[in-house]
């Protein structure tokens, strides 16, 4: 019966509505890091199981707290435990998995025989569902709820899930104010699924204009290497470009736009160069090459930059 107050901000723990109060809640995160930390962190997952059987008398303690809120969440309780498992049990299941942050899964404990567990993807958080659990010499059902727990374990030791994946993604992407950027750019479908502004770099590289026919006709672009003023220094923006903006002398205003057609650069001797006709007479002994294609986006033809 943890309440999960409503209305805290981003990343604060409970509702971002109003306060929920599921029957049970297993919650799971890393055991060297608070939960408060984990819950800043996206590391916390909450798992929510709601009890939902006909009674005959119901005994509320109105001790305590005695606030609007505890009142209101008390007699939605009350109305909740007198109807078995149906739609609307379910659609509550959707309000504590969608409002409760960082919940995984959210489960119907009703007096029934079907088992029911649906999957949002692939694994089995995050998830929706119902288990039957009755009063039985035989069979009360409690074994789905104790296998479906372990299943859940056996998640959690799965340090790639994809599950882990979107968390991370969710922390990383609101741990900062959101960008604005108003510019026609290519729409994010077909091959273009993974055009997203803040992963898409582009890197700004110069030439010599008796090298550009060469550059052309091959498709590639040679940038240095070491520690002379100019060289690039890889990292994950230099190694995952996508497109290479060429300048020359004097130019404060380019237009040669290219899409880079291969993953990372190569690494070119000076006598690959040479033996491939590079016009000028290499001065460094390795250069960095790029495979680049003049075919960009409609978005980008005819685009001038500053």
């Amino acid at each position: 019966n943890r309440t999960f107050s409503g209305n805290g901000k981003h990343p604060s723990p409970g509702s971002w509505t109003k306060s929920l109060r599921p029957d049970y809640t297993l919650s799971i995160w890393p055991s060297d890091i608070s939960e408060e930390m984990s819950e800043k962190e996206e590391l916390i997952v909450h798992i929510h199981f709601d009890a939902k059987y006909k009674i005959e008398n119901l005994v509320i303690d109105q001790l305590g707290d005695c606030t609007q809120e505890k009142k209101e969440l008390d007699e939605e309780k009350k109305n909740q435990q007198k109807g078995s498992y149906k739609n609307a049990d379910l659609l509550k299941m959707h309000a504590y998995k969608d409002a409760i942050k960082r919940t995984g899964g959210a489960y119907v404990l009703y007096p029934g025989t079907d088992v029911l567990e649906k999957r949002g993807f692939h694994e089995i958080l995050p998830g929706l569902g119902a288990f039957p659990v009755r009063p039985s010499r035989t069979n009360s059902g409690i074994e789905d709820v104790k296998d479906f727990i372990l299943r859940v374990v056996d998640h959690f030791l799965n340090r790639a899930s994809q599950r882990e994946n979107i968390a991370y993604r969710i922390f990383d992407i609101h741990k900062e104010k959101p960008n604005k950027l108003k510019e026609r750019l290519p729409e994010a479908y077909g091959p273009n699924r993974d055009f997203i502004p803040d992963d898409t770099s582009v890197l700004i590289a110069y030439y010599r204009k008796e090298n550009l026919d060469w550059i052309l006709k091959n498709g590639l672009i040679n940038l240095r290497t070491g520690n002379d003023r100019g060289s690039l220094r890889l990292g994950p923006s230099e190694t995952g470009a996508r497109y290479i903006l060429l300048h020359g002398e004097g130019e404060t205003l380019a237009t040669k736009l290219f899409k880079v057609t291969e993953i990372g650069p190569r690494i070119f001797s000076k006598e690959n160069l040479i033996n491939k006709g590079y016009p000028s007479n290499p001065a460094q002994e390795f250069y960095l090459v790029y495979k680049i294609h003049p075919d960009i986006e409609e978005e980008f033809i005819g685009r001038t930059w500053n």
